[in-house]
């Protein structure tokens, strides 16, 4: 009787876990996940500048999985010369980073680190890049933009607004002054050369609204620009303005200046 019983209860126990087991999903084995470290440094001229100098941004890792051939592109910010992934699959991947501008352009391009092997629970570190950041200039070009429309640099008996000098700053806009140099355009025509010069402010000839200002060597990047309109020693116009400066693609940039009144102009 008892032998019977204990059959009939074992039947049972097989039969529930056959029933439950054929409706069970396979239990997901874990994926080994592993993280890669960069770091980076830029050079103009062959020397190390700083990243707001150098008008760059953010540094991009593209990491290409050579078993699933996914792509994984993270972005880093240019000022934290180092960074690391969040985890990721481990396996064998190649590796390139970028420099980039504000405007997302490439600046410079670092060669292919090729079958960078990323273990599981390890953090793997790629080879130190250094960008040479000299052969990208930023498309920046100025022009001064005074309000009215009397000539600017004509003197006022003669109808114009009696403005005798411009001084212009320029910021990165990380902070820093951008020591550029612009060509004073009138069509096809250089007519003369302003330099920022960061330590004591240039005063140039009167810059006159059909002028143009081009950067000779300005890095691609955001910018802040601020300009003095003189009459003699005496501000009596002003603007500023932020602008991006996109590589290789000149932009002209119209700073508006308005009057300022001060005693003498």
């Amino acid at each position: 009787m008892h032998s019977k019983l204990l059959c009939s209860i074992a039947a049972l126990v097989a039969l529930t876990s056959s029933s439950a087991c054929g409706s069970c999903a396979p239990v997901p084995v874990p994926v080994a996940r592993g993280s890669a470290s960069a770091s980076w440094s830029i050079t103009t001229t062959g020397n190390v500048t700083t990243c707001a100098r150098a008008g760059a941004a953010a540094v991009s890792l593209l990491l290409h999985n050579r078993a699933s051939g996914e792509d994984t592109l993270t972005s880093f910010a240019c000022t934290d010369t180092q960074a690391t992934t969040a985890p990721l699959p481990a396996g064998t991947y190649d590796a390139t980073l970028a420099l980039q501008a504000a405007n997302g352009v490439a600046m410079a391009t670092a060669p292919m680190q090729a079958a960078i092997t990323i273990a599981g629970g390890q953090m793997t570190a790629l080879q130190p890049e250094t960008f040479a950041a000299d052969n990208r200039l930023g498309g920046l070009v100025l022009s001064i933009v005074p309000l009215t429309t009397s000539p600017t640099c004509l003197s006022r008996d003669q109808g114009g607004q009696g403005i005798t000098g411009h001084v212009i700053e320029l910021l990165h806009a990380a902070g820093g002054c951008a020591a550029v140099t612009f060509k004073r355009m009138r069509g096809s025509m250089q007519v003369g050369t302003y330099t920022v010069d960061c330590s004591a402010p240039q005063v140039a000839p009167c810059i006159e609204r059909n002028e143009t200002l081009e950067a000779i060597d300005a890095a691609p990047g955001p910018y802040a620009a601020s300009v003095s309109a003189l009459s003699g020693t005496v501000q009596c116009g002003s603007g500023e303005d932020v602008l991006l400066a996109p590589a290789n693609v000149p932009v002209v940039k119209p700073i508006q200046i308005a009057p300022v009144r001060n005693f003498g102009c």
